[in-house]
């Protein structure tokens, strides 16, 4: 259907015809509120008839009725647009808006590629995988290539299109956390292939929609990370992964036309969308991504000046305010900019630092030398806006133990700006693949993205009080009086006797007005309890709701909530294990160094013997950041290996972080290699060799 307007006049046209046409006593005035369409109301009339009778009048006549057409519905998302068009615009419309008679043609041999790729390395759709996900559709019955096949009875089976019993037996078990297990399975059985292929190396995510999930083989040892899906026939998996396909394919098709400014509004299709984020393919959502960030690139970068000294020796004195570190230095030269400066193009730098006092020249390494040094200092007691998760506490217990969380504490009007400042980092490292070296929870990251924040994610960052809550929960379900791990008799004994809690900095918060005057008794314990689950689970609102707004400066915060809270972090964060396969598929090596050089495939070696932490300081000391893209495409400098000036056992490598390579001497055997290499990067932290240092006064405290 579509609706032309013509100052007074409105046409329908249904399958490119006109159908119904009127004329309005008044100018259409459009909005955004849900409107009912029906029979016309009073002040509309048919072209050429007389006008509406009044409210009050008898039923039209039948002739007359005959001619008031309208369409009952509801239509909740509408927006009108209203441009004056010549009869040949009409026509045009009309003409691109003609179905056409051809059987889904439009979707054979589908392929998403990224723009660079060789067409010649595509992995498309298969006409048969098309034709099975048009028949699964229509409800059409599909073979599926089942591992038993090799008996008779089952080669029968396929032959004729049946579908194994088994599989629907299985089919109602399904929840939404097998399907987050299905797609992370299909999604390393993708990386695989694309891996052997050679595909992963030329910069493309893995491909989910182009997966033959029919016939993919799904080994043993994939399903072991995957405890859910135990005991699922592998025909069972394929099949409910090629539905999800089928739901991307139909996505893909309407992605463009969707408001996701609506997202929050539960009555839109935006919302509906966000609510399936976890199904849709990254590949798909990345479309309508990146086509927002090109659109809305206008930054053109800022020059800011830094002095290291500074925030070292505020650091000695043991200043924990943070108005000298590295981080407040940037706040205050970048903060107050316009955040359009800030929004650049992919692989482009917001800002070129001028380190006080040292003799390097930002070619993108001492840029990235300064992120990686703020995120430093943010998780660290020099910075006052995150504290250690509680569950890092005395000795450790629980998960994330490695994470920091908002200071509940820091509320005041310069923190909530500072946390304004921490999105908009955020945005820059999501528009320039400038990955953040930051360990936040989910408690964070699900605001970010529209999600609600649980009771799951209290307890990912504080089980110690979430068992106390979920023991509160079972002494007011059970109204125990002497049984349970809390009950009428040692209720006063486990719980606070005041309307207080204890807040994830180890400080005591407030649960009500007064509440530490407030007695909490048994009789009370229910109100206790849902005021203390609220609490809970908004302790860090305010600093998250300022990242958010901060973030919302940067990227397009309507179409976060396509996204899981786990693709956002790992847009903002990258890699947190560094995989030297991975690291490896992007890299050069410059003339004359091989690929194939003893001394290359040593460093490979020792790169696979160090741990996390040193395999973060080696990134670290070569390219001035901790974390690697998450996907391929976003390596704007592929890592380089050089030859070296001096090639013996006793001399150390030398990083160009600006250029994210490396002279790596031509070592004799793999013990010197991880002796000087592990000596570099452990005791070289300065940026110093462009040429000579400036005279800085090391002692100025403005």
């Amino acid at each position: 259907v579509a609706v032309v307007c013509r100052g007074h006049a409105i046409e329908i046209f249904i399958d490119g015809k006109l159908d119904f046409k009127s004329n309005l006593q008044r100018a259409m005035v459009g909005n955004v509120d849900p409107i009912m369409l029906g029979r016309p109301t009073p002040g509309f009339r048919a072209a050429g008839m007389p006008p509406s009778r009044p409210a009050a009048a008898a039923t039209p006549s039948s002739d007359e009725s005959s001619q008031l057409q309208s369409v009952e519905a509801v239509v909740k998302d509408v927006r009108w647009y209203v441009r004056d068009l010549s009869e040949d615009g009409v026509k045009a419309i009309m003409e691109e808006c003609k179905p056409n008679n051809r059987k889904r043609s439009s979707q054979k041999n589908f392929t998403l590629q990224s723009p660079d790729e060789d067409t010649k390395s595509r992995n498309m759709i298969s006409e048969g995988h098309m034709d099975a996900i048009d028949a699964l559709c229509t409800g059409r019955r599909v073979a599926i290539e089942s591992e038993s096949s090799s008996s008779s009875s089952s080669s029968s089976n396929a032959r004729r299109g049946d579908v194994d019993p088994i599989i629907w037996k299985h089919w109602h078990q399904w929840t939404p956390k097998m399907d987050v297990q299905v797609m992370r399975l299909f999604t390393e059985i993708a990386e695989q292939r694309q891996k052997a292929m050679g595909v992963f190396k030329r910069g493309s995510l893995p491909s989910l929609i182009n997966l033959p999930a029919r016939t993919v083989d799904i080994a043993d040892k994939l399903l072991r990370p995957y405890p859910l899906l135990k005991g699922i026939p592998r025909d069972c998996l394929r099949m409910r992964f090629l539905f999800i396909q089928i739901l991307n394919v139909r996505i893909l098709s309407v992605l463009p036309m969707v408001d996701f400014s609506q997202a929050l509004s539960p009555w839109s299709l935006a919302h509906r969308l966000s609510a399936l984020s976890h199904l849709i393919f990254l590949e798909i959502k990345n479309i309508a991504w990146t086509h927002i960030l090109q659109q809305t690139a206008t930054g053109r970068g800022h020059f800011v000046n830094i002095n290291l000294p500074r925030a070292k020796k505020a650091q000695e004195r043991g200043d924990t305010s943070g108005r000298k570190s590295v981080f407040f230095q940037l706040y205050l030269q970048l903060h107050f900019v316009k955040p359009s400066l800030l929004r650049v193009d992919a692989g482009s730098r917001p800002w070129v630092v001028s380190y006080a006092g040292f003799g390097g020249q930002d070619a993108g390494g001492l840029f990235r030398d300064s992120v990686s040094t703020l995120c430093t200092e943010l998780q660290s007691k020099w910075v006052p806006l995150f504290i250690p998760v509680p569950n890092s506490k005395d000795g450790g217990v629980g998960d994330n133990q490695e994470k920091f969380l908002p200071n509940p504490s820091s509320r005041s009007t310069l923190h909530i700006s500072n946390y304004a400042f921490v999105g908009k980092l955020m945005g820059i490292a999501v528009r320039g693949s400038h990955m953040l070296n930051l360990d936040l929870p989910s408690l964070v990251w699900k605001p970010l993205v529209g999600d609600t924040v649980t009771m799951n994610d209290v307890k990912a960052v504080d089980v110690i009080a979430h068992g106390r809550i979920e023991s509160l929960v079972k002494a007011v379900a059970t109204n125990a009086t002497t049984t349970g791990s809390i009950n009428k008799e040692n209720y006063m004994d486990l719980v606070p006797n005041k309307f207080i809690m204890m807040g994830y900095d180890g400080k005591e918060v407030e649960l009500k007005d007064d509440g530490k005057n407030l007695e909490n008794t048994w009789e009370t314990r229910e109100e206790y309890l849902s005021l203390l689950k609220q609490a809970k689970l908004a302790e860090v609102r305010p600093q998250a709701q300022a990242i958010r707004k901060g973030l919302g400066t940067i990227v397009p915060i309507q179409l976060l909530p396509l996204f899981t809270w786990q693709e956002l972090e790992m847009m903002v964060c990258g890699k947190r294990e560094i995989d030297v396969d991975y690291l490896r598929a992007n890299t050069r090596y410059r003339a004359p160094v091989k690929g194939s050089d003893p001394h290359v495939k040593m460093l490979w070696e020792v790169l696979e013997d160090f741990n996390h932490e040193e395999r973060r300081l080696f990134l670290r000391f070569v390219w001035g950041q901790s974390r690697l893209p998450y996907n391929p495409a976003d390596f704007t400098q592929k890592f380089e290996i050089l030859s070296s000036r001096d090639n013996n056992d006793g001399a150390l490598p030398v990083s160009h972080t600006c250029f994210f390579s490396v002279e790596l001497p031509r070592y004799t055997n793999k013990a010197s290699m991880r002796e000087k290499i592990l000596y570099a990067i452990t005791n070289c932290h300065s940026i110093d060799t462009d040429h000579a240092a400036q005279n800085v006064d090391w002692d100025d405290e403005s």
